[in-house]
């Protein structure tokens, strides 16, 4: 028996649906660290505070199970890993658990976010948050991280950038991923038409949520200043309310096209219509983040334009994937996708490998 814990997502509903289609969800026993009322995943999974009684109750003796899963390694965890025992245990990196741990010293900021927001510094909420991990889990943070034998992700880089970065993480890496709600290859059912720009006026996507790693203040500013005719979409139906209220602030005054903010939480479906209605993406972040919509864009034939710096282009160029920088924008009507796109994400991330990677690592 392995043991998950995991966050209220959606993404754990896929993940739960792959364990039964391999017929080992038995063999896995998902637990979510919330103390709120499930929103997103199964509400038959069981729930319940990290460091609550009935937490203790449901997940009992963690020597029992063969391997522990964590999948979003909060430090708020750092206790209850320190002074528990395992026989194995893995971390499954979420995003921000690593680029956004206290003490993390990378620059994600692009130089007109830098200039006009970040330089403002952290919103009340983050020093409160900083202030609780100090004072209740700082101190067990080497011990914790040194009990982890696997750090599970898709990318090598992001691998890296975590043991350079902790130095009392030892662990090895496994290949991982979270599988969108429906395969790659089932996209090619939904619209065969999508790749095709055919407006004198182009809808650019720009981000993936309203947080300010998304730079999007520099592609906007790219934009303005080399007369780019574009209306804009921009995700924001979760992120820091602060920065998106500023970023709507600063859009009010676009005239380069028209702007929609897409504030609300979207159905699956209603999400990919709003994948194909955009064409083209950019995602100017620097740490890793947005993958779900990249990687998408890129498989329907979308142009895909990316910050160079990102951390994981490296692993994009290894496995065949091509996408621009940012700052060749100014081609968006005439550019065009890779055409081995598709086959390289198909490749990387099939159905059947993952379920293949899953068997693997949850029997």
């Amino acid at each position: 028996m392995n043991l998950h814990i995991v966050p209220d997502s959606k993404f754990i509903n896929t993940f739960s649906a792959n364990l039964r289609e391999l017929g080992i969800l038995s063999q896995n026993r998902l637990i979510v660290a919330s103390k709120k009322e499930l929103k997103y995943v199964e509400r038959t999974l069981p729930h319940a505070p990290l460091y609550s009684s009935r937490f203790k109750s449901i997940c009992g003796d963690t020597m029992q199970y063969e391997a522990v899963f964590i999948h979003l390694f909060s430090p708020l965890m750092y206790r209850w890993v320190a002074r528990n025992s395992f026989r194995q245990l893995n971390w499954m990196v979420w995003g921000a658990d690593l680029y956004n741990l206290p003490g993390i010293k990378t620059d994600f900021y692009d130089t007109i976010t830098k200039q006009q927001y970040s330089s403002q510094g952290k919103p009340l909420s983050e020093w409160l948050y900083l202030l609780k991990v100090w004072a209740t889990n700082s101190r067990f943070k080497d011990k914790a991280y040194a009990k982890i034998d696997n750090v599970l992700t898709w990318m090598t880089t992001e691998y890296a950038y975590a043991k350079s970065n902790i130095p009392s993480l030892r662990a090895r890496h496994k290949f991982f991923f979270y599988e969108n709600q429906i395969p790659y290859q089932k996209l090619d059912e939904r619209s065969a038409e999508s790749r095709i720009i055919n407006k004198d006026v182009p809808l650019i996507m720009v981000g993936n949520s309203g947080y300010p790693t998304n730079n999007h203040l520099d592609v906007i500013d790219y934009i303005e200043k080399h007369g780019i005719k574009a209306d804009l979409c921009i995700p924001v139906s979760y992120g820091d309310k602060g920065y998106i209220t500023f970023l709507k602030r600063k859009l009010a005054s676009y005239s380069n096209g028209t702007v929609t903010f897409v504030d609300k939480f979207m159905d699956f479906d209603e999400y990919l219509n709003l994948l194909y209605s955009a064409d083209a993406f950019v995602m100017n972040s620097i740490r890793p983040q947005g993958y779900g919509n990249v990687l998408m864009m890129l498989y329907l034939g979308k142009p895909v334009f990316m910050n160079e710096r990102n951390i994981s282009a490296q692993d994009l160029k290894k496995h065949g994937v091509v996408t621009s920088d940012w700052r060749e924008m100014n081609s968006i009507l005439s550019h065009k996708s890779s055409a081995q796109n598709k086959d390289a994400i198909a490749n990387l991330l099939s159905h059947s490998r993952l379920i293949n990677v899953y068997g693997e690592l949850f029997s």
